[in-house]
């Protein structure tokens, strides 16, 4: 029999932390080995004597929210996996979490199938994104130079550009881009269109966390025009 994954909760309500434990150990071989409810214990914990294979983490905790979290764990050069949990729907901050090395997020009210996925997904593959699944399947059925090279091999001059001004930490609109691409709305609209369709991706956040995921963004700044 395989070994159990190992998860570590944190969560400020214990009533949740309690009903988590018990989903999540009965959804498949994983076992709850630490319970913390504030980001300042979590972060007290470590070094782990024995560290976790995922961090499921709630975004909103008292005193120190799940961005703060995340920044501490990087100064910390912590390497586990980040799984978050939120109500937030703002498409700007799941951005920014992605890009501090968040692995997925969930909605705190989705069913227990997808945090199965989730858990599923992360511990396979290193990331969660709904969006990714679609993509996964299509990337497996490719013949592999390599996962990287078969994307770049999939888009455009045109569309690498786009893509790097998407990602850019100024967090351009699309009216901003077209802009400095110097190209009407309605072409952007076709690149990104376009890239929706190659790669099975749905959102502006999908977009960045496809670079994230692949390490593209160095290879897609000789692709930017100057600004």
């Amino acid at each position: 029999m395989a070994s159990k994954k190992s998860i570590v909760l944190v969560d400020d309500h214990v009533i949740v932390r309690n009903g988590l434990k018990e989903l999540i150990e009965k959804l498949g071989p994983y076992q709850i080995t630490g319970e913390f409810d504030n980001g300042p214990a979590l972060l007290s914990a470590i070094p782990f004597k024995t560290p976790p294979d995922l961090i499921l983490l709630d975004f909103s905790l008292p005193g120190m929210n799940g961005d703060a979290v995340m920044a501490e764990l990087n100064k910390k050069s912590v390497e586990i996996p980040v799984l978050i949990l939120t109500l937030n729907r703002e498409e700007h901050i799941i951005i920014e979490l992605f890009r501090s090395g968040v692995r997925g997020y969930l909605q705190k009210a989705c069913t227990a199938q997808t945090l199965q996925t989730a858990l599923e997904e992360i511990l396979r593959t290193g990331y969660y994104h709904n969006e990714f699944l679609t993509m996964s399947l299509k990337n497996s059925a490719m013949n592999k130079k390599s996962e990287k090279e078969k994307v770049l091999e999939q888009l455009t001059s045109r569309e690498k550009e786009f893509l790097a001004h998407v990602c850019h930490e100024k967090e351009y609109t699309y009216e901003q881009i077209a802009d400095l691409m110097k190209i009407q709305h309605r072409t952007v609209d076709g690149y990104r269109e376009a890239i929706f369709e190659k790669f099975g991706i749905k959102s502006k956040t999908g977009l960045v966390l496809f670079v994230l995921k692949h390490k593209l963004f160095e290879d897609l700044q000789g692709e930017k025009l100057k600004v």
